[in-house]
């Protein structure tokens, strides 16, 4: 027996709030026993309720006066519940304030087990380029108040997170995609530092999402290399089909990405095609060559190889270029236009005419 004791005395005592809190149940157990011996029947202080509330006010030190012992035995157990409050529930209340107190800076410093769901995990931390993505992502309705949790690598983050308001950290170990809530996530983007670096997570993330049954999960891999563009295209397809790779280094592509699942593709497929067999030229319309229909100039464009991909407001070096076509809009001498093409186009203004377009 006395070893049974000494071992759930040693249990309790490798919590340090253990023993506080079991201190105060042995007082409100005996303060109680004491009082339904000795106080007098029918004492309001007797009904349960009334003696939890008694034991409150009584153990934190307030002591209201509305409910007290009045003989001598009942005394002596009100005594045992003021001690035991002004001992163990002190240490029980510095425990807790401790308690709260590591569990911020665990989270701050990227240990703590986060309980999120529908988020956004960026696994790879560059400040800068996180602190755009989640100002473009904010600014879609819909994204205003979905969490961002980014893994960051040893090197990456040093002390606390300097950004505790727009997003959370968590330090990358063997417990990083669980505590990041990775399998309960609706976007996962890796931005590894190299793109060998990002397929080699991205085969971590996908293992993880399938033995977690999640594999439908939106994944998204950054490439920085786009002379690699192909090959880091095929790696990914071994690892999975639903893989989009993004131009991790454009945060507005990579929050456009995040909040359209499959638009990636639209992006990386065009770098891929300029990179590959076509380039992408400015050409600007001479003053006074004469305007036209945005849609009859794409369509002379067209049936000479070339495609419209943008129009642009003037000739000026930082001209605004639009990419979705106005109702109704006209093209005119003054502006320039991003075509896609294999070659620099000679385009003849003279044969561009209303006539000559739908010719």
């Amino acid at each position: 027996m006395p070893l049974l004791l000494m071992r759930l005395v040693h249990r309790i005592g490798t919590r340090a709030w253990r023993g506080p809190a079991l201190v105060l149940f042995g007082a409100a157990l005996l303060g109680w026993v004491l009082i339904a011996v000795f106080e007098e029947p029918g004492a309001e202080i007797k009904q349960p309720l009334n003696y939890v509330w008694y034991f409150f006010v009584s153990g934190t030190t307030v002591g209201y006066g509305d409910l007290f012992p009045k003989t001598a035995g009942g005394r002596l157990g009100g005594a045992i519940v003021v001690i035991a409050g002004l001992t163990a529930g002190l240490m029980l209340f510095a425990e807790l304030t401790l308690w709260i107190a590591k569990g911020r800076t665990l989270k701050a410093n990227g240990q703590a087990q986060l309980h999120h769901k529908r988020h956004i995990v960026i696994i790879g931390y560059e400040r800068n380029q996180l602190r755009a993505v989640i100002q473009q992502l904010r600014a879609d309705p819909e994204f205003v108040k979905t969490p961002v949790v980014t893994v960051f690598w040893e090197d990456q983050l040093t002390g606390e997170n300097p950004d505790p308001g727009l997003y959370d950290v968590v330090a990358y170990d063997e417990t990083a995609f669980q505590r990041a809530c990775v399998e309960d996530a609706r976007t996962v983007l890796v931005a590894g530092r190299t793109d060998d670096e990002t397929v080699r997570v991205m085969l971590g993330v996908n293992a993880y999402l399938r033995d977690h049954d999640r594999p439908q999960i939106h994944k998204l891999a950054g490439v920085h290399d786009g002379a690699r563009r192909t090959e880091i295209d095929q790696a990914l397809g071994l690892i999975g089909a639903d893989i989009e790779p993004v131009d991790i280094d454009d945060p507005a592509v990579v929050a456009v990405a995040i909040r359209n699942p499959g638009v990636a593709g639209i992006y990386h497929n065009l770098a891929s095609t300029l990179d590959a067999d076509s380039s992408l030229f400015r050409v600007d319309i001479p003053e006074g060559a004469g305007e036209w229909p945005r849609l009859d100039v794409a369509i002379f464009l067209l049936r000479r190889g070339s495609t419209l991909l943008a129009v642009g407001e003037s000739h000026l070096p930082n001209a605004q270029f639009r990419l979705t076509p106005r109702p109704d809009e006209i093209v005119r001498g003054g502006q320039s236009l991003a075509i896609v093409a294999p070659d620099r186009p000679e385009i003849p203004w003279h044969e561009l005419s209303p006539a000559a377009a739908k010719a």
